[in-house]
């Protein structure tokens, strides 16, 4: 079946758009502003780190890659900030067609009865008031064009319990009760609100081990857990869903980043057109 001359068949499949993601210094985001920016998209991407270490990091290689990239230095938990964000990006850009609200941080490791309002409030400010914020500050735009994606990272702690951990998963949970609701709120305008459950990147799952491992007075060593992540990942008993034959000594593959970037792109495609309120599992079987 033939294309109509001069057609542009390997079109990438965010040609055109303009996408807001956050905290894209490491992690998910990182991987989900690069994948964004290969199929086509302008990223306008912000972390808490200084412009110059997103400009010889992660902006270095969208722009080495052709793409075009512009970054802010946000705290996405405060409302000024967000929205000095927002304008930057549409007096670059033009237009904001896309937003992935990645960013996140682990929160303390420890009991409630352990842990200070302050550790609880900064949690939820930063993993759930900035989807709020950002949401709030796009949607304008979004509204006006009739046209929006919005992707929410929510965590599999959104959906099952995890000790010591009470902050982090509160915020979780909450990510896909916003995600469900605000899903309903603008459809009505064509937008899609979707949220991804995704599963580990080394730094994040080494923040989490290194903190369990204070607060229960165990000793961490870092090399050892750099070793024993990698080999329970690759290693010849790593497989999808390791943890239901655990006693048969397989380990959990798991997915990381580029599974969750992969998943945030079919999103942020028109690929999803009829896809919203959803919160999918990209964790490799650790949860079903």
């Amino acid at each position: 079946m033939g294309t109509e001359s001069g057609a542009n068949f390997f079109m990438g499949k965010l040609d055109g758009k303009v996408a807001i993601v956050t905290g894209a210094a490491r992690g998910h985001s990182e991987a989900v502003a690069i994948r964004f920016a290969a199929e086509g998209a302008a990223v306008s991407i912000c972390d808490i780190v200084p412009v110059e270490e997103m400009e010889a990091g992660i902006a270095k290689k969208i722009k080495n890659a052709g793409g075009r990239v512009i970054c802010s230095q946000t705290d996405v938990s405060n409302e000024e900030e967000v929205n000095a964000l927002v304008e930057k990006t549409l007096a670059e850009f033009g237009t904001i067609d896309i937003l992935a609200n990645v960013v996140g941080i682990a929160g303390p490791t420890k009991d409630v009865w352990d842990m200070s309002l302050t550790e609880w409030k900064l949690t939820l400010d930063v993993n759930l008031d900035s989807i709020f914020l950002c949401s709030k500050a796009v949607l304008p735009t979004m509204v006006k064009n009739r046209y929006g994606k919005i992707i929410n990272f929510s965590s599999a702690t959104g959906k099952q319990p995890l000790t010591h951990r009470a902050p982090y998963a509160t915020s979780k949970m909450g990510v896909i009760g916003f995600t469900r609701t605000l899903a309903a709120d603008v459809g009505q305008h064509n937008i899609n609100v979707n949220a991804i459950c995704p599963g580990e990147h080394e730094a994040r799952s080494m923040e989490l081990a290194q903190g369990r491992a204070e607060y229960l007075g165990e000793t961490f060593d870092k090399e050892e857990f750099l070793t024993n992540y990698a080999l329970r990942r690759q290693g010849d008993k790593a497989i999808l869903a390791g943890r239901w034959r655990a006693e048969e000594g397989f380990t959990d593959q798991s997915s990381g980043s580029e599974d969750a970037a992969s998943i945030a792109l079919f999103l942020a495609s028109d690929e999803s057109s009829s896809m919203t309120g959803q919160d999918i599992n990209s964790s490799g079987g650790v949860m079903w």
